[in-house]
């Protein structure tokens, strides 16, 4: 028996605003040239999108949509 709970609309809207503001600031460190901050928020936006991803493959695979 599978039993699916769905994500609670507060922590789906914090996960995607925290990206948004994760992609913004690696844009505006990366354009400007600094490269370590740059950096570091390159690995929380990787770490966030492999989240993403497995979390769609499992979704797909699980047949909930």
């Amino acid at each position: 028996m599978s039993y699916y709970r769905p994500m609670p609309k507060q922590r789906f809207l914090s996960f995607i605003i925290g990206t948004a503001i994760e992609a913004l600031f690696f844009s505006i460190c990366l354009f400007g040239g600094d490269w370590l901050f740059a950096g570091f928020f390159a690995i929380f936006l990787i770490r966030r999108l492999t989240l993403s991803y497995k979390l769609d493959k499992l979704v797909k695979q699980s047949g909930i949509m």
